[in-house]
């Protein structure tokens, strides 16, 4: 059986630079591999976080210094190493209402309580961030953090505009919340530059999370965060794996060095042609998908599915059909069953998505059917 895999957030690969990478390779070794044999630094190799901060800079207008960074294995790494530092059992915290599935795993692992804020098509609703900060100041538990997908926003697709990234700092700086800007996907962009980012508009308040691996492959596990020193240090404190994976740190680095850019934008124009075609395919099935969002960027399209159909039941039909997808339910704060799926669009092909997606209709469609005992 064919099987379709819509539901991990892998890049494309044929995007993978294998004879670039195994050139740098041959590099590292030749002239850095009796480096090899001892442990990274506490921060990470200089070099990959040096392209971090040009990356940055290019991308938001605003140095970042390497001092002020650490790299991870992955950007999850450094989530876990944020609720280390930050929470202990029972806390509260303020996520999107549907966020990242690892992060919530991972919010649920620390025994947090997360406080679920509407998502529209621009990201959190800041004015019922707002509302929600009112009622735990007045029942006195306020959050330890707010965390948040602004640019690219998984699973949604939304980007958050900068009026409600301004807004956003001004509430937590408020209540003096710290605010964990979630920018893992800030390089896949489709033509518009995204925003400026939360920890580029505010150093002092924002942790900074991002990730060599969406634009390199998750294999790499390569990720960072950026603080200031304070709780760059707190949650430094917290990361006793010996360091990450130098290896790889120095391959990424020795290639990202010359080919960034050029990179990126190569692996843009391909997921931005998947893209299109995923969404020629959900236009021609608008009675099984009856809306989706409108990325700008990314790797993943929100999907909203009809009210009578089952979402159990829709996966059931799938899975026995080799139709993988991100199911609501696994990306809502809350758990609940909601009527929407996540398709991913990075690593699966056009004619995937071509077959694939009318076969992920047909699916719905049966989920609709009345059960003939029911009808009888």
């Amino acid at each position: 059986m064919r099987v379709y895999d819509f539901g991990a957030g892998n890049p494309d690969p044929g995007s993978f630079p294998s004879k670039e990478l195994a050139e740098a390779t041959a590099r590292v070794l030749e002239r850095d591999g009796d480096k090899l044999v001892l442990y990274p630094d506490r921060r990470g190799h200089a070099p990959l976080r040096e392209v971090g901060a040009v990356r940055f800079a290019k991308n938001h207008g605003r140095d970042m210094p390497i001092d002020s960074m650490a790299l991870t294995t992955g950007s999850m790494q450094a989530i876990s190493l944020v609720c280390q530092a930050f929470l202990k059992p029972g806390d509260t915290i303020i996520t999107e209402e549907f966020s990242y599935s690892g992060s919530i795993r991972c919010f649920r692992q620390y025994e947090a309580n997360m406080v679920g804020i509407p998502v529209d098509d621009e990201g959190m609703n800041t004015d019922a961030l707002e509302e929600a900060l009112k009622e735990l100041d007045r029942k006195g538990t306020m959050p330890k953090f707010v965390y948040s997908i602004g640019t690219n926003q998984n699973p949604t697709g939304t980007m958050m505009p900068v009026h409600r990234r301004e807004k956003l700092l001004q509430i937590t700086q408020r209540y003096g919340i710290p605010v964990i800007d979630d920018d893992c996907y800030a390089d896949l962009l489709f033509g518009i530059p995204a925003p400026t980012s939360l920890y580029a508009m505010d150093p002092d308040s924002v942790i900074y999370i991002g990730s060599f691996s969406k634009i390199m492959g998750p294999g790499m596990r390569l990720g960072f965060f950026a603080a200031k020193d304070e709780w760059l240090q707190d949650i430094l404190d917290w990361k006793i794996d010996g360091g990450t994976n130098n290896f790889a740190a120095f391959v990424a680095a020795e290639y990202l060095k010359d080919h960034l850019w050029d990179h990126i934008d190569d692996i843009n124009v391909i997921v931005k042609s998947k893209l299109d075609v995923l969404v020629d395919a959900l236009d021609a099935n608008k009675d099984a998908f009856l809306e989706h969002s409108n990325p700008k960027g990314g790797l993943f399209i929100w999907i909203k599915l009809p009210e009578d159909a089952d979402p159990n039941r829709i996966l059931e039909i799938a899975t026995e059909r080799g139709v993988r997808y991100g199911t609501g339910k696994a990306f809502h704060s809350g758990g609940e069953d909601v009527h929407y799926l996540r398709i991913a669009f990075g690593h699966a092909s056009h004619d995937d998505f071509r077959e694939g997606i009318p076969l992920l209709a047909e699916c719905v469609r049966e989920a609709r059917a009345i059960p003939i005992a029911a009808a009888t």
